[in-house]
């Protein structure tokens, strides 16, 4: 199979549960990719190759005594999650750690990228639920800008799309990513130092 880069490649440490699922993904996208079929072993020494830290050490154990089960790609890979408590109950709890973690962030493509993932891994597929989960982490400012432009939302999809057209549009990307933290733009008094008003405007006295 075809090395990623050292940089970039995902690894599996035994806590990393996330990582081993995507380690699983790859392996079977590159047994599809690759000019040649590969095997279930070399699935699972690839998939292997990537351990690290304690997960390579159990590893070094295993492979002593299991080689066997190697030829058996899926039950190598439900050999792991055994070892290292990696349960269906215990990655919907870890998402749904994530999910309620994540925050709104000034790229949004990877907010809505992240956001959508989770929540389909959740298996929350009804729009209006997706909805009351987004509202929940808009800044304040987005939501004034929704509600001055009275848009209220019935489909998620729309929500989504809505709010990504806001983010493109905004040339600073402040408007619709920054939440309170945007800067005002109310000029400011070089005279008195208040905001509201130019210099030329001020009506202080020296």
């Amino acid at each position: 199979m075809s090395s990623s880069n050292p940089s970039t490649e995902v690894t599996f440490n035994g806590s990393s549960w996330e990582d081993l699922t995507r380690l699983v993904t790859q392996a079977k996208l590159a047994r599809i990719l690759d000019g040649d079929v590969q095997s279930d072993e070399d699935q699972s020494a690839w998939t292997a190759s990537h351990f690290r830290g304690p997960a390579l050490d159990w590893f070094g154990q295993y492979f002593a005594v299991n080689r066997a089960t190697m030829a058996s790609f899926d039950a190598f890979v439900v050999d792991v999650r055994n070892h290292f408590g990696i349960s269906d109950d215990g990655l919907k709890a870890h998402r749904r750690g994530q999910l309620e973690g994540l925050t709104w962030q000034s790229d949004l493509p990877v907010f809505f990228a992240e956001f959508d993932r989770l929540v389909t891994q959740l298996s929350i597929t009804n729009g209006d639920a997706k909805i009351a989960l987004l509202r929940g982490k808009l800044p304040l400012i987005v939501q004034k800008l929704l509600s001055e432009q009275a848009l209220d939302f019935h489909d998620y999809d729309t929500m989504r799309q809505r709010l990504l057209t806001m983010w493109a549009l905004d040339p600073k990307r402040q408007t619709a990513v920054q939440g309170n933290s945007g800067r005002s733009s109310r000029p400011k008094c070089s005279s008195c130092g208040k905001k509201g008003h130019a210099a030329e405007d001020c009506r202080s006295k020296k």
